[in-house]
């Protein structure tokens, strides 16, 4: 079987007007997920604890929070969010069928790691922004932008 693709996506940043793209970036990110409910999955606490603060601070309207890829998966048979920030390595385990799934049902989702290199992702997912740990506000707003297919994505 080939090897899968490694992809990566650096942080999109928005230009444009007299305004700094990181006072664009973030007067664009406080709304950007108003009204959505999103999927995290993310093994350490502390960190899905301050990603899940993140994703409200950007708007999200629930957030619904896993550690483990079974839990993830059950609860997805009986809902279906409108975005998913998906931790790739889950101790023994990976995200990557969690995020078939999401793509499956045609919903954006980023990647989140806490590898900077040399890990491999299923070609069906090479299109899907990767933030790298520790990440910032405004590297998971821009990944978000960007799956979410822009600025103002609704």
């Amino acid at each position: 079987m080939p090897r899968a693709q490694t992809a990566t996506v650096a942080p999109m940043l928005v230009t444009g007007g007299s305004l700094h793209p990181r006072t664009i970036m973030k007067n664009a990110a406080d709304n950007l997920l108003t009204g959505k409910h999103v999927l995290l999955v993310e093994d350490q606490t502390l960190i899905a604890l301050d990603t899940e603060a993140l994703l409200r601070e950007l708007g999200a309207q629930t957030v619904e929070t896993f550690t483990q890829v079974e839990d993830a998966l059950a609860w997805l048979a009986s809902a279906t969010p409108d975005v998913a920030v998906l931790d790739i390595n889950l101790g023994s385990d990976s995200s990557f069928s969690i995020a078939e799934e999401i793509q499956r049902r045609g919903k954006p989702l980023i990647f989140t790691t806490g590898y900077s290199e040399g890990f491999d992702v299923p070609d069906v997912c090479r299109d899907v922004p990767i933030v790298r740990k520790p990440y910032t506000r405004d590297a998971i707003a821009g990944a978000l932008i960007a799956c979410l297919g822009g600025v103002g994505a609704s």
